[in-house]
């Protein structure tokens, strides 16, 4: 059974489209970019709330991964965000960040981070300020960047 230039043209024509069907999903670079650091700054302003929406700024999937810098800050799935952030509300201080330093790239659908700053631990006796890194891995979602990968750590000097 032979097959013709048309079918092998078409067939081409549909590998070629669908490769290109994220990028044309996906904003300008600028765009994203700006949509990637609003992410941030959402995700800042919802912790220093306590606010439970905070949930929302991450993807539905399972595999959507929160590792924070305390061993047992960890969490994978929705389930587990929430239980996670409920905890971390319950506790007296608030946090939010400083960040003095943002990087991101974009490709497409998918956008990577990492921020410099510093954790700004907010309680009774005042503010704690210790330095933090941040990576991160977001993507695209009906026009709004969600977290799929949150990692955070406290560098050593």
């Amino acid at each position: 059974m032979g097959v013709s230039n048309r079918s092998l043209a078409a067939g081409a024509a549909l590998l070629l489209v669908g490769s290109l069907a994220p990028m044309l999903a996906a904003p300008p670079q600028r765009t994203a970019e700006r949509g990637v650091r609003r992410a941030l700054i959402r995700l800042n302003e919802l912790l220093s709330k306590r606010d439970m929406a905070i949930l929302d700024e991450f993807t539905g999937n399972e595999d959507t991964v929160l590792v924070a810098p305390v061993a047992k800050d960890r969490a994978r799935g929705r389930a587990q965000l929430e239980v996670h952030f409920r905890e971390f509300f319950a506790r007296p201080d608030t946090l939010s960040f400083a960040w003095r330093e943002v990087e991101v790239s974009v490709h497409g659908p998918v956008a990577w981070l990492h921020a410099e700053g510093e954790a700004v631990l907010h309680g009774a006796d005042g503010d704690t300020r210790q330095p933090y890194c941040l990576t991160g891995v977001l993507e695209l979602h009906g026009g709004k960047w969600l977290w799929r990968l949150f990692h955070g750590s406290l560098p050593t000097a």
